[in-house]
């Protein structure tokens, strides 16, 4: 009973840890997203013209290149199948009882690491379409430049 309870206790730890991981990530980009915007409200209140790329993280980058933001939501995809992959197989082994504690937590983080990326592939690709489409049709416009 005593190992089954300080199981469950490290399940609830690592689970936690992640949540905080997560939050933690969040407070960031809500950090830097209220640094654009007191930025940009500066800027109109003084009557100054204002670059749109340097208010994206991806200003710096050429759309040419294949830092896209629909590439970006594909290794997004990719990674949480592989990571949600691997967490049900080191499940599936450890259930069978080749391995013992610690392979069981690391395959039940594995696939809370995975269904998380899978979420934010889902979540990230309905906030982007507008924004996809934006970029393919601009990206379109440059290799029709470059033929």
């Amino acid at each position: 009973m005593d190992q089954n309870l300080l199981l469950l206790v490290i399940m609830c730890t690592a689970m936690l840890f992640v949540i905080l991981l997560a939050l933690i990530a969040l407070c960031i980009d809500k950090a830097k997203y209220n640094k654009k915007f007191s930025f940009l409200e500066k800027c109109v209140e003084n009557g100054v013209e204002i670059n749109p790329n340097l208010l994206l993280d991806r200003g710096k980058k050429n759309l040419s290149s294949k830092a896209t933001l629909k590439t970006m939501l594909l290794n997004r995809l990719s990674g949480g199948v592989i990571f949600l992959l691997t967490g049900i197989g080191s499940l599936y082994w450890s259930i069978l009882g080749h391995f013992k504690d610690i392979p069981f937590l690391s395959s039940i983080a594995l696939i809370a690491v995975g269904i998380g990326l899978l979420i934010w592939y889902f979540m990230g690709k309905k906030m982007l379409a507008e924004d996809i489409k934006e970029e393919e049709q601009t990206l379109q416009q440059l290799h029709h430049k470059k033929r």
